[in-house]
């Protein structure tokens, strides 16, 4: 066939069989960008929780100091409160000894008579009365400093019994807050754990990332490697093609050459009436010469089958035909080339075709069936010249 594609075809496959690897494992490489973002995402998250947490744990040690120094002032005022009241009750102590010196010295020395008769030494009745007043005012004094020394020791036993329920209140709400600051401590913690568990996997996937980067690098260069050596050998079989299509090119051409100068010479040994019947027949076989559609001079022979055919013609310089036959001749180099069908002309031989010359029989074509040639131009113009036309065709070899 003239037009040559299963080169093309079998370096595609090559090409697609050797790079659908990549792209598999692309997926791979996309998968560890999705768990990257996930974990980033989640770092992220657990940042902000433990910069709440960090924040709380601030609060609580705030309001746990705040509280011990209250419980720090609360003691300070408790002791202050127990001395306080333990001098209180020296007081009432000294009082009562007072008194009771007092009402001792007064049963020995008889102060209630000398009261009476303080009061009944009195001149008159004004008088008599400012007596008794200030005798009044003097143990009412006495019952006054005992009674508020009382009420005294009263208020600060109330006190310091408000004082150690506050104490008690206060250690009590420390303890509940170091209790949840050390719940904090440890939520805190365990976030610090979890990020750190999250960096270790980013480095983890960052490591895989690089491996498959690499991996995929040296599959894309085995990939090119492979698609450049099937390049390579595809060119190579082109060119032991053409080299092969020049060989027989010009061992055709050798053989007709020769098979032509035997033929000459075996013309040359007929009389002379032969001799002139042949020039005669070289003569009209020469004439499509003048017709630039013809590339070479023929040499008439009757030596092999003959054969009336329709011939038609094919340029390589055509848009939908190749450059290498269905033998693999190059037409470029070696354009004397006919399209026959194989079950009339074997490939290979050497015909001569009426108006056109000597030529292999190296090609093939869809329409070129029975009966029917495709001989080959170099130009365009020369097939469209050459039109359609009946010729007779002799097989050489």
């Amino acid at each position: 066939m003239r037009k040559q594609t299963f080169g093309f075809v079998a370096t595609l496959l090559l090409g697609a069989n050797v790079l659908l690897p990549v792209f598999a494992q692309a997926e791979s490489l996309n998968e560890l960008d999705k768990k990257e973002s996930a974990i980033a995402r989640q770092s992220d998250k657990i940042s902000g929780e433990l910069q709440i947490a960090l924040n709380d744990v601030n609060e609580k040690y705030q309001e746990v100091n705040d509280i011990r120094t209250k419980i720090s002032e609360n003691e300070a005022v408790l002791e202050k409160t127990k001395t306080d009241i333990v001098e209180t009750e020296k007081k009432i102590e000294q009082r009562k000894e007072a008194i009771a010196e007092r009402m001792k010295t007064a049963q020995v020395n008889g102060m209630t008579d000398r009261s009476i008769n303080a009061l009944l030494e009195s001149k008159d009745l004004g008088e008599f009365l400012n007596r008794a007043f200030a005798m009044s005012v003097i143990q009412n004094a006495e019952k006054t400093k005992v009674a508020s020394l009382g009420e005294a020791k009263d208020k600060l036993t109330e006190l310091k019994a408000t004082q150690e329920k506050t104490q008690a209140q206060l250690k009590q709400n420390s303890q509940s807050l170091e209790a949840e600051t050390t719940k904090l401590d440890e939520k805190m913690a365990n976030l610090k754990q979890e990020l750190a568990d999250n960096k270790t996997s980013l480095e983890k996937i960052s490591q895989d990332k690089e491996v498959e980067k690499a991996r995929q690098a040296a599959e894309k260069a085995q990939a090119e490697k492979a698609e450049k050596e099937a390049k390579a050998a595809e060119a190579a079989k082109a060119a032991e093609a053409e080299k092969a299509s020049k060989a027989a090119a010009a061992q055709a051409q050798e053989k007709a050459k020769a098979e032509a100068s035997s033929q000459a010479s075996a013309q040359s040994s007929k009389p002379a009436a032969s001799a002139s019947s042949s020039q005669q027949t070289t003569q009209t076989s020469e004439q499509p010469k003048h017709e630039p559609a013809q590339p070479a001079p023929s040499t008439p022979t009757t030596s092999g089958r003959t054969m009336q055919m329709e011939s038609t013609g094919y340029s390589c310089a055509e848009s939908v035909n190749t450059f290498f036959t269905a033998m693999g001749i190059d037409l470029r180099q070696n354009p004397q080339v006919v399209a026959v069908d194989p079950s009339v002309i074997p490939l290979g031989s050497m015909v001569e075709v009426s108006g056109y010359g000597i030529a292999i029989a190296g090609d093939t074509g869809g329409a070129i069936k029975g009966n029917i040639i495709d001989v080959h131009f170099p130009t365009v113009e020369q097939c469209i010249q050459w039109g359609r036309r009946s010729v007779t065709v002799t097989v050489i070899s």
